[in-house]
């Protein structure tokens, strides 16, 4: 019988440490009474995402259920995962601190204008204490189409931020924007991810900035991802 791959040790202590050696089922604090459960039942699948943390008892139970004769309901996967994410947000929500983005065409903190297409991108930690790491991800769009850019890979997913208590930093990034565009309608999509001290990811909810008039104004924030599909879809929209 060939030998099971070991769990690597780093993937082994961020686990333990997410869940603060409590159960990712029932949730009680297990100490060293704590085991690894492979969800996928391949013992060799060591992917972060096929791990869970378990107290003896619900090692057992898990492992127990046998679909030959069904009595009660069996963990599904997708429940086993989304019940370990809880368990994790529990112990590792108090480590993030709060970050705003601000998409502008002025240069910020000055009465000053940048050219078109030359956009001002903001971001700041609210944290006082500890530092975090961020993943940003831009997404330009004119009338609901992407649009073709140059954009740095530190705004597009590609490189983590390193910001520590009270950054600031004040970005700028270019992508093409036509005066004479009918309609003229930009939409920046912001995607973001905040690391917590434990190397956890936070997928924050996606929100965008919009743009809609070429001869004045600004870029304006709107709560959603999905506004040019009700446009699309609602030309009234803006009316509502």
């Amino acid at each position: 019988m060939p030998k099971r791959k070991q769990i690597p040790k780093k993937i082994r202590t961020k686990i333990l440490l997410w869940c603060s050696r409590h159960c990712c089922l029932c949730g009680k604090q297990c100490s060293t009474n704590i085991e690894i459960h492979h969800i996928d039942k391949n013992h060799n699948n060591n992917d972060i995402d096929n791990l869970i943390p378990l107290c003896f008892d619900c090692h057992s139970e898990i492992e127990r259920y046998n679909s030959s004769h069904p009595k009660g309901n069996n963990y599904r996967t997708e429940e086993i995962k989304s019940r370990r994410e809880q368990i994790y947000d529990l112990h590792t929500l108090k480590y993030i601190r709060d970050v705003s983005i601000k998409i502008s065409n002025m240069v910020e903190g000055m009465e000053l204008k940048r050219p078109l297409g030359d956009v001002s991108c903001t971001v700041q930690s609210h944290s006082k204490d500890i530092p975090i790491r961020l993943i940003l991800k831009v997404e330009p769009f004119l009338n609901g189409q992407p649009v073709e850019n140059n954009i740095h890979k530190l705004y597009l997913g590609e490189i983590r931020w390193n910001l520590n208590p009270s950054t600031i930093v004040c970005g700028h990034f270019e992508f093409p924007i036509n005066e004479s565009a009918q309609p003229f309608l930009y939409q920046i999509v912001i995607n973001y991810s905040i690391i917590d001290c434990f190397e956890r990811e936070h997928k924050m909810l996606p929100f965008s900035y919009v743009w809609d008039d070429p001869q004045k104004g600004d870029w304006w924030f709107h709560p959603t991802d999905e506004l040019l599909k009700k446009l699309r879809t609602s030309p009234t929209f803006f009316q509502k």
